[in-house]
């Protein structure tokens, strides 16, 4: 098999009338090459009025939101165009990550393998801090990680040993955490 852009919209996966529409200058397929960082900057420049404010509102106020939602969890240098084969499995579980935070369940069990992999040291607070999130709204989270500041954000730590793979899967060491307000 074989990737070729079509030589009608020049690999940019729209027909001509959907290009046609422009935002502030840009159409839509120059608002998915934006990073995430400088997309959320382009949303929160767009300034309507009258009816067409009124219409805007809600689309605005969900595309910030899940914007937001990707910049915690560290994704802001993504591009909304780009290809899903090329993400990493860290990437590719964060984007997932992102999308539970928006759709708002509770009482579900997540079980997170190295999310932080990939992850900009700068950013683990986020990520620590939308894991808080989950847990928060009555979920159950549970995080195979090496990453000390994660380890230490945790509720309940089980470390698992003495070696990897058929050596290990012994508790080496169970500790809870307990914070005083």
């Amino acid at each position: 098999m074989e990737i070729i852009n079509c030589p009608q919209c020049g690999g940019m996966r729209l027909n001509k009338s959907a290009l046609s529409v422009f935002i502030n200058k840009k159409n839509i397929q120059e608002v998915s090459r934006l990073q995430i960082k400088d997309l959320a900057r382009f949303i929160g420049q767009l300034k309507f009025t009258g009816s067409s404010a009124q219409i805007a509102s809600p689309v605005l106020k969900e595309i910030k939101k899940r914007i937001n939602f990707l910049e915690n969890v560290g994704l802001d240098y993504l591009t909304l165009n780009r290809r899903s084969s090329t993400l990493s499995g860290g990437e590719a579980q964060r984007i997932r990550l992102a999308a539970q935070l928006g759709s708002g369940l509770t009482g579900c069990l997540y079980i997170l393998d190295e999310p932080s992999i990939g992850l900009h040291q700068q950013d683990n607070k986020k990520l620590i801090a939308t894991l808080k999130n989950l847990r928060g709204r009555g979920n159950t989270v549970i995080v195979v990680e090496h990453d000390e500041e994660t380890m230490l954000a945790c509720d309940y730590l089980v470390d698992l040993g003495p070696g990897a793979g058929k050596q290990g899967g012994q508790i080496v060491l169970s500790f809870c955490f307990f914070y005083l307000p």
